[in-house]
């Protein structure tokens, strides 16, 4: 590696970096700052930046323990992107022969000086933890907004983040009988369930919710934003939206052509009202949690944990829901 050999013992932390806009400066200077405050190991930032301004790879290129990697672009977007270059960067640090691996989003970061302790008491024998968003509908897939290998898993099963199926039977089965939906780490989540691998799951410990996704706490050690990368609108809000409802019938007729093309457009127009409406309420709900954050990191973070001494309950959260 073109920046200098890692020692042994480092942890790897792997991150891709989406910023498209300096006006997220302040959460990537966040995300930065709390990695190194909460870590007190050796550790090493391999970063992938392929879309970002020049005022965000100057803020990488500030941490001395932040190695951005040349990676050859994909045209791949979502998260088949995402998992690109994540699945990339673990190639990059297994080469310098790092025996644990941590991933975040650029908006997640750690919380507590334990957190590596907490995902590595979790990760157990098996030698994976993670976040599991079960609010988001996920079932068994390994989040990589917070999780933690270790080599040997790596070596003995080489899993994937990819989110794509391989069109196996069992593969097929594996998506049957989970009910997992497709997102980065649905590669790993195949390998652990096809060889019956029990590992950690980090679920939401939020007291306080501002809204279901936006704004999570996972094993009181990882803080989530969500939707400050890749949009606005989840997997939980298109389960209940009547629109997708009402088209899904006609989404999954297998037609293709001229006459699939039409198809399309027609379940675009069912839903784009739905669309706006979902992106248009939790961008509201986004902003606030940014703000929040961004005007008191500790302090939002304590409200979420349910610290009443904290002064977040006057913001006025819109679709707000509650733990049930």
């Amino acid at each position: 590696m073109s920046a200098g050999a890692t020692p042994p013992g480092t942890l790897a932390i792997l991150v891709v970096y989406y910023l498209s806009s300096d006006d997220d400066l302040t959460i990537l200077d966040l995300h930065l700052d709390r990695i190194e405050r909460h870590t007190s190991v050796p550790f090493r930032v391999y970063a992938a930046a392929h879309r970002v301004t020049p005022a965000v790879r100057a803020r990488l290129a500030d941490r001395a323990w932040l190695h951005v990697c040349e990676i050859e672009p994909t045209e791949l977007r979502g998260s088949r992107e995402h998992a690109f270059y994540l699945d990339a960067l673990m190639a990059r640090a297994r080469a310098d022969g790092v025996d644990r691996i941590a991933t975040f989003d650029v908006d997640s970061f750690p919380i507590d000086d334990a957190w590596l302790e907490v995902m590595g008491t979790a990760a157990g024998s098996a030698g994976v933890a993670a976040i599991l968003r079960v609010e988001n509908g996920d079932t068994v897939l390994p989040h990589p907004s917070g999780l933690l290998v270790h080599a040997e898993f790596l070596d003995r099963y080489a899993p994937s983040f990819s989110p794509d199926s391989d069109r196996t039977p069992e593969f097929r089965r594996f998506l049957h009988s989970t009910g997992q939906a497709g997102d980065t780490g649905l590669g790993f989540a195949y390998a652990l369930w096809s060889h019956q691998v029990e590992w950690g799951r980090l679920v939401r410990s939020n007291a306080v919710n501002v809204h279901p996704i936006i704004a999570g706490i996972y094993a009181d050690s990882v803080f989530h934003l969500a939707g400050a990368a890749r949009g606005s609108i989840f997997r939980r809000d298109l389960a209940g939206s009547r629109a997708y409802r009402l088209s899904a019938p006609l989404e999954r007729l297998p037609i293709r052509g001229s006459l699939g093309r039409v198809k399309n457009r027609a379940v675009a127009a069912v839903r784009s009202p739905a669309d706006r409406e979902i992106g248009d309420r939790n961008r509201v709900v986004f902003q606030q949690a940014r703000a929040a954050l961004l005007a008191d990191s500790d302090a939002f973070v304590a409200y979420l944990r349910g610290d009443e001494r904290t002064r977040f309950e006057s913001v006025d959260w819109s679709a707000r829901e509650d733990d049930e």
